[in-house]
């Protein structure tokens, strides 16, 4: 579903003209609500329809990187050394920086990771031994949509919990006038999102089993 469309069925809801446009200063106003339940939404799953890999050549005594493209509100969910094909480890903050500290730094195949910062937006990460030849680093991510802006954007992850939330908030803004209540739009709002995640887990059972490491 496309921004103008997302902000159209709000209004209709609301019992309000449709548009063609963003020029109107409502329509700028329920255009926030879908970007701020849009957020919500994002930030509340790791949805299929966001995942992604991130790339990064690692290059021999280079230790940190940035994952270009990942923004302030990516989640990492498991990296992979392709070269070597096997699973990175998260390491402790602190003990990735004695590792780096101390007076004979270890060099080799990149085993662990932490984040560290960011540049330009962008995550750093620290890996760890540091690289001393090439590496194929894989970081899969969920990584949320930017913010809709033009008309035509087409929305990523499910729109019904987007379009409900969008709505409740709108109702919260202008009060109840005889509609829908605001809990009850909130109420539906909720319902719609933990059906879309149930939904959405279907295609990723393994990722609900707890293993013992």
């Amino acid at each position: 579903m496309t921004y103008i469309e997302l902000i159209n069925k709000v209004l209709i809801r609301l019992r309000e003209d449709t548009v063609d446009d963003l020029s109107q200063p409502y329509t700028q106003l329920i255009g926030e609500f879908v970007n701020e339940s849009k957020r919500e939404v994002e930030d509340s799953w790791r949805w299929v329809q966001l995942r992604t890999t991130v790339q990064v050549p690692a290059t021999a005594g280079n230790s940190r990187y940035t994952l270009t493209g990942s923004g302030d509100r990516s989640k990492i969910m498991y990296v992979i050394n392709d070269t070597d094909d096997f699973e990175m480890k998260l390491a402790n903050s602190k003990w990735m920086t004695l590792q780096f500290t101390t007076a004979t730094t270890q060099q080799g195949a990149p085993i662990y990771y932490d984040l560290n910062g960011q540049t330009n937006g962008d995550s750093n990460v620290d890996v760890f031994p540091i690289p001393d030849a090439s590496y194929n680093l894989n970081f899969n991510m969920v990584i949320p949509q930017s913010e809709l802006t033009a008309i035509s954007e087409e929305l990523t992850v499910p729109d019904y919990p987007v379009l409900l939330g969008a709505y409740a908030k709108a109702i919260a803004e202008r009060g109840e006038d005889s509609g829908l209540s605001y809990r009850d739009a909130l109420v539906n709002a909720e319902k719609a999102l933990s059906d879309a995640i149930a939904m959405d887990a279907i295609n990723t059972p393994s990722e609900l089993i707890w293993e013992v490491v």
